[in-house]
């Protein structure tokens, strides 16, 4: 280390005897300080552009989390949605076998129901009342219901 300290008062010394030499070492001492203040700027413009990206990229970050935590509900309720359509199928299936074990029960609906069969078949009021054994104004009624 001290010898490097000795070469550089050597060429110090020998620069501030020759007149040259020290217009020489002021003119590049001159350009080295520029060299050294834009390479500086440039420094400085990096780290402003890397703040810039950091601040960026956490905006993204937080951005995607919350589109995670969209998706997450999404996906949540169509889970519960899909569970409740299923409920409701089975609860609509459940009615059909009510509604065909109620109709079988009672025995007056049966003529009802051949009464309309009939009808949509293309019966007369005449031969749904013989059928299903129904008085004039219930035929009738049963024939204003269905008949279109």
């Amino acid at each position: 280390m001290s010898f490097f300290l000795h070469s550089c008062y050597q060429l110090i010394e020998s620069i501030m005897r020759d007149p040259i030499m020290m217009g020489g070492g002021l003119v590049l001492l001159f350009i080295l300080s520029g060299v050294l203040w834009y390479v500086i700027k440039q420094i400085r413009q990096l780290k402003s552009q890397l703040s810039e990206s950091n601040h960026s990229i956490l905006q993204t970050i937080d951005k995607l989390e919350q589109l995670d935590d969209e998706l997450h509900e999404i996906r949540s309720g169509n889970q519960a949605l899909g569970k409740k359509v299923k409920e409701l199928i089975i609860t609509i299936n459940g009615l059909g076998a009510q509604q065909q074990k109620l109709a079988e029960q009672d025995p007056q609906s049966r003529f009802y129901q051949k009464g309309a069969k009939l009808i949509a078949d293309g019966a007369t009021l005449e031969d749904v009342m013989q059928e299903c054994d129904l008085p004039r104004a219930e035929a009738e009624l049963l024939f204003s219901l269905h008949h279109r």
